[in-house]
């Protein structure tokens, strides 16, 4: 090698360090408190090392020494400056009064590659994100859950009836055992199946039916699905040059065939369901009168973003609400007096209702609502919330600094971590459904507890959710006691390869045959 070749690599190697050093000098530059990172991979390698969930990486940068005491801290995700919000003034600026410069998520899918993953109201941009969400809306008023309510305790019965068939490991105690999340979820993907989309998925008498397959596929967390999601919601921009999907190559098949078929159905038929392929029909026969009336500047609803909001509505559907009701089970077994006390709510709200589960009687469950909300704060389905700064004018962060966020800047809203601070829940780690009762709610510091998001992107379907997680909880304590076994974790562990909250290992328990006699 020539003296000119050595000198010119030097010169480029001093350059490269000189230029990484002054960018990731970012935050100290501008006197903002940073958690220092790592080159290349930022303030990640927590994360990528899979040493620890998620919810606990949040928790950690939540908690980190650089950030004690400071309304928000500066990190760097890979390459890129990006804040993390800590005080709940901050939060309710960002995600409610000044919306409308955060009105997207960072995380994104590949739009071409990823159709039915990125144009879903979860990742949609503006302003097509808020033409969807308008026009979903009406599927989730008051009065079209009336109408869903029979479906659903369809399901809830047919949970009940599959628990008293199951045979019995120990004839004495009468007690069988089982993994809580796949049962939960084999009920939620039947409701969600007859309930959206009209089809008897009968996931409970056929567990590797194609509904539970396909939905079990997308949150099905691999070293590949690891790798995918941390894309998707940290290095959006680089999604599409590895070819990643947030919905699977198989699944995308599947669910775009029979969402597409049912639809076709459905309007060969004339027949009306009230369901979300109802809604999906309206929007897709809207379109094209706007067509045909020469109207150019509507929105289009056709094909895959029609295909795309169902397949939310199903994978979101099934899994959020399994998982809840998977660590409600958890936290049941471990404390007798809480289910106890549950147990006898139920009681009372079946023998008060004849025996018949109805909208009335779920909505009658006070202490019910109380334990969920306290399982929502210990094990919130996304552990973070994230967004950008969208706008051409700048926002500022005042009056906690003189700092304005650019456009095209990551903020971050750590809430597993504020769920877990005992400024705002003391014994955060206790299971305290009293935390949730009308009266000590009104004492919780505002935006403190977001398990559902908040704001304008708040979840859409929060209300209908809650409803199937208690018709399965009623449907599973009026005949079963809920316990521990050999094989239940003293403390729960989180999935370190999971972006969302789930179970490491799943969550084996053990039900006791103990009718209400409801």
């Amino acid at each position: 090698m020539t003296l000119g070749l050595v000198i010119l690599l030097v010169v480029l190697l001093v350059t490269a360090y000189v230029a990484l050093h002054n960018h990731y000098s970012y935050w100290r530059r501008i006197g903002i408190s940073e958690i220092k990172p790592k080159w290349i991979v930022g303030n990640l390698w927590g994360l990528l090392n899979l040493q620890k969930s998620p919810a606990e990486f949040i928790f950690q940068l939540y908690n980190h020494p650089e950030a004690e005491n400071e309304p928000f801290v500066g990190i760097h995700v890979f390459h890129k400056p990006a804040l993390l919000l800590r005080d709940p003034e901050l939060v309710r600026n960002i995600m409610v009064k000044d919306f409308s410069g955060f009105s997207n998520r960072y995380s994104n899918s590949d739009h071409k590659g990823d159709p039915l993953g990125s144009q879903n109201i979860f990742f949609l941009k503006n302003p097509a994100w808020k033409e969807v969400r308008l026009k979903l809306s009406p599927f989730f008023t008051g009065n079209r859950l009336k109408h869903m309510f029979p479906l659903i305790e369809e399901v809830g019965a047919s949970l009940d009836a599959h628990l008293r068939q199951q045979p019995l490991h120990n004839e004495r105690i009468r007690c069988f055992d089982l993994e809580a999340k796949e049962l939960c979820a084999l009920f939620t993907t039947d409701v969600i199946a007859t309930v959206a989309f009209g089809v008897q998925a009968n996931s409970l008498t056929e567990p590797n039916g194609e509904f539970r397959r396909n939905g079990r596929s997308v949150f099905e967390f691999s070293l590949l699905r690891a790798a995918e999601f941390t894309l998707v919601f940290f290095l959006p921009h680089l999604v599409p040059f590895f070819g990643f999907k947030v919905v699977p190559a198989e699944a995308t098949r599947f669910l775009r065939k029979t969402i597409n078929y049912v639809m076709a159905e459905r309007e060969k038929s004339g027949q009306k369901r009230n369901d979300l392929i109802d809604i999906l029909i309206e929007f897709r026969r809207s379109t094209q009168q706007a067509k045909a009336s020469g109207i150019k500047d509507q929105f289009v609803f056709e094909g895959d973003i029609l295909v795309a909001q169902a397949v939310l509505f199903f994978t979101a559907g099934f899994e959020s609400s399994s998982s809840t009701m998977a660590f409600a089970m958890y936290e049941l077994a471990k404390d007798a007096d809480i289910q106890q006390r549950l147990r006898e709510e139920v009681r009372s709200a079946l023998v008060e209702s004849g025996g018949q589960v109805t909208l009335k009687m779920i909505e009658s469950l006070e202490y019910m609502q109380m334990v969920l909300l306290e399982v929502l704060r210990m094990y919130p389905p996304l552990p973070f919330l994230d967004r950008e700064c969208t706008s051409g004018r700048d926002h500022p962060l005042a009056p906690f600094h003189n700092f304005v966020v650019p456009k095209g800047m990551p903020v971050f809203i750590p809430c597993y971590a504020l769920h877990m601070d005992p400024q705002y829940f003391p014994q955060p780690r206790k299971f305290q459904p009293e935390r949730f009762s009308p009266e000590n709610r009104k004492l919780h510091t505002p935006y403190t507890y977001m398990p559902f998001g908040l704001g304008p992107h708040g979840c859409i379907g929060e209300r209908f959710g809650m409803i199937q997680t208690k018709v399965g909880l009623v449907n599973l304590l009026r005949n079963h006691l809920i316990t521990t076994s050999e094989r239940t974790p003293h403390r729960m562990q989180l999935e370190p390869k999971a972006i969302i909250t789930q179970s490491k290992g799943g969550i084996h328990l053990r039900l006791v045959r103990d009718p209400l006699g409801v």
